[in-house]
């Protein structure tokens, strides 16, 4: 196991998610009582925390992953713990095509449980000051925009909330159907067939968080060259895909990362 530097358990710690904090402040109200709480400032609880795990020895990178949270929110607890027992890659990587940046997130090697291989998370936003509506999809441009759909969710949706048409209409934005599949993936130098999953969601800010899932013939590596094919394209109000001469607007990329995980009980 390589050996863990003050720095790099500096950045292992910092910054702490908001949520990690919110959670800090629950324990220690529970525990000690809102009077007792007040005498201790949130620095020095995230202190006692980071000093428990370094004890432990356990990385918090491996303890905060979008990849995790995604996967256990839509399949259990249980999967997000398999997830978390993986080799996981925090990438944060970001590739800008048109008014659309794509971003991963992260990437987890999955090797504990049944479907082994690589899942990740991929957030897509609108280039700042574009104005661009990103449509996910399975979305029609008559669904209301940013919520979640199609995931038998309870979630409640205003009457009046706009659609996708209808935000463009009042803002002026064009509206972007966005995409970002995996087109393949090499392990040791040799490209492995494999089966590429996908899953998309809106998001109230206007992005869109999506995942992806290699299942496959590959083992587990160092690291592994994946590909994935960005695309965008501009849809009318009307839902009209803008695909095809004189209003082709379809851009296309193929973009390759090396996506490198710290192994996990070595």
């Amino acid at each position: 196991m390589k050996k863990m530097t003050n720095a790099d358990w500096q950045r292992a710690y910092e910054p702490l998610p908001d949520m990690l904090e919110s959670r800090v402040q629950y324990t220690l109200s529970h525990l000690e009582g809102e009077k007792h709480v007040r005498k201790f400032s949130m620095r020095t609880a995230v202190l006692v925390l980071a000093l428990l795990l370094a004890l432990g020895g356990v990385a918090y990178a491996i303890i905060h992953s979008q990849t995790a949270e995604f996967f256990g929110e839509f399949y259990g607890e249980e999967r997000k713990e398999e997830m978390l027992a993986g080799d996981l890659a925090q990438i944060g990587q970001s590739y800008q095509l048109g008014d659309v940046n794509y971003t991963i997130e992260d990437a987890i090697y999955k090797s504990v449980g049944t479907q082994k291989g690589m899942y990740g998370v991929i957030r897509i936003k609108p280039v700042e000051g574009s104005g661009a509506i990103l449509l996910p999809s399975d979305y029609s441009v008559n669904d209301p925009a940013g919520y979640v759909l199609h995931m038998g969710n309870d979630e409640a949706i205003p009457d009046d909330a706009p659609s996708y048409a209808e935000l463009a209409g009042q803002t002026g934005g064009k509206i972007l159907h966005c995409r970002a599949s995996v087109q393949r993936i090499v392990v040791g130098g040799e490209e492995h067939q494999s089966d590429f999953g996908e899953v998309w969601v809106a998001q109230p800010d206007g992005s869109m968080l999506g995942s992806f899932e290699i299942l496959g013939d590959y083992e587990r590596s160092d690291s592994y060259e994946i590909t994935f094919g960005l695309s965008n394209w501009e849809v009318t109000t009307e839902g009209e895909w803008l695909r095809e001469e004189p209003n082709n607007t379809w851009l296309k990329e193929a973009w390759t990362l090396t996506v490198t995980p710290e192994r996990t009980g070595e």
